[in-house]
């Protein structure tokens, strides 16, 4: 048995060691996990998506960030296994082999070299340590506590990202439906327009419109030709950055579902995802708290050795220096300059930042909330007022392009009430959106 300056030790025997290790372990026994759970199923996504919740499944499943989220919870509960590994017994290897020389004169007096006191000459050793932390059931149940904490804070975030994702989709879905929604009704007006044309080319060869006035008719059927390509071409280019968005690997042209506005749910709460991730930073700062109370209390640790040390390299002394020992290893914190007191303004101020910014978010969440209603019910006031202004204007167009036909009407009266409808018809597009927007802004709100 050697001195150790570090530490106090008392010899034990070694048969009573392994009873104080076991009962020390089940006294320090804690709530980590015993195997990790395997990962949920998910359903199977559509190979080529066209409505919203379809968009949606897919972006979640094909999520990097998402897929980041789950592997750090998955990792949190490793972190738990990790922590109830230290907590147990740990078994180390000590080698050292060192010589300290010394030089003497003619009548033997030290000229060069260590007391030999202090250095036996030299130090050759081969030991097997075990260490178990015991008396140390704070310590212990705060860790588990604040890796909890930690798994509960990574799923929370998860929850966050996830809506964060659903609203860009959503966004971005309904900005490819508009755009579509404007390519139909761009094809539909360029076909009745080419019907008329036809009409038209007769009622200028029978002699009932002159050639010019039905060349103004010819250029506005090119002019909706070119407002077809256009629309599709940006009907393309919206698609595309939903499908990238939504990592979707497809590049054709098809046709969206309708989306389904969502029900009008009222505002949450607390365990709102971005109210709890402020209830979950203050129960971090509890945590932090005890964990720096924890780090001032004395620290027993039971510690066993044997193996081989000697202060001589011959084989004889080598042969009666084999044997072992055990004893207890206490540290206690003294002093240190009054750094508890400094960790702990350091957590009060950290404190006081997060009920600024939850009392900040709760207000500025109602404020929008309520916008969000007030811009509902005027959207829903002005897409009737729309709509019957477009039944009025494709009541127009109707009977102008009746009296067309006999030429009772001229044909720029005819395509100015054609450019009304068609501006009346952008408008209700753009109304439909934004009010469809404001119902999933006010959805993901309710939610978040």
């Amino acid at each position: 048995m050697f001195a150790r300056s570090s530490c106090l030790i008392w010899c034990l025997a070694l048969s009573g060691l392994p009873a104080l290790f076991a009962g020390a372990a089940r006294a320090q026994t804690g709530a980590a996990p015993a195997v990790l759970a395997p990962l949920p199923a998910v359903a199977a996504a559509p190979v080529s998506p066209r409505r919203l919740d379809d968009f949606l499944l897919v972006a979640r499943q094909n999520s990097p960030l998402l897929r980041e989220t789950a592997n750090q919870v998955r990792q949190n509960r490793i972190d738990s296994l990790v922590r109830a590994r230290q907590n147990g017994v740990q078994v180390g290897g000590i080698g050292s082999a060192l010589y300290y020389p010394s030089i003497t004169n003619s009548k033997g007096e030290s000229v060069l070299g260590y007391d030999n006191a202090v250095t036996n000459g030299g130090n050759y050793a081969a030991l097997a340590q075990a260490t178990k932390p015991i008396l140390n059931r704070f310590q212990l149940q705060n860790d588990y506590q604040i890796i909890a904490s930690q798994g509960q804070v990574l799923r929370n975030t998860g929850r966050l990202s996830a809506l964060d994702l659903r609203r860009n989709i959503t966004d971005q879905f309904l900005t490819a439906y508009a755009a579509e929604t404007q390519l139909n009704f761009s094809r539909t007006l360029l076909n009745q327009l080419r019907e008329q044309d036809k009409m038209l080319r007769q009622l200028v060869n029978g002699g009932i419109f002159k050639q010019t006035q039905y060349l103004s008719f010819y250029l506005s059927v090119r002019t909706q030709e070119v407002t077809v390509e256009q629309n599709r071409l940006a009907y393309r280019r919206e698609l595309g950055t939903l499908r990238a968005l939504a990592g979707v690997a497809d590049t054709a042209l098809i046709a969206l579902e309708a989306p389904t506005p969502p029900t009008h749910r009222p505002l949450a709460g607390l365990l709102a995802p971005a109210q709890r991730q402020y209830t979950l930073d203050s129960l971090r700062f509890l945590l932090d708290r005890r964990a720096v109370d924890a780090s001032y209390r004395p620290k027993v640790s039971a510690v066993v050795d044997g193996g081989l040390q000697s202060s001589s390299y011959l084989p004889v002394a080598l042969a009666h220096s084999v044997g072992i020992g055990g004893g207890l290893q206490l540290n206690i914190p003294i002093f240190d300059g009054h750094q508890r007191q400094l960790q702990y303004q350091r957590i009060e101020l950290s404190e006081q930042s997060r009920r600024g910014y939850r009392q900040f978010l709760t207000v500025q969440r109602r404020q929008q909330y309520e916008q969000l209603e007030g811009i509902i019910r005027a959207s829903d006031a002005l897409l009737g007022r729309i709509r019957e202004q477009l039944r009025v204007a494709d009541a127009l167009v109707g009977a102008a392009r009746q009296q067309l036909a006999t030429g009772d009407v001229a044909i720029l009266d005819y395509l100015n009430l054609v450019t009304s409808y068609r501006t009346l018809q952008f408008s209700l597009t753009q109304a439909q959106t934004d009010q469809l927007r404001s119902r999933f802004a006010l959805d993901y709100l309710a939610e978040q």
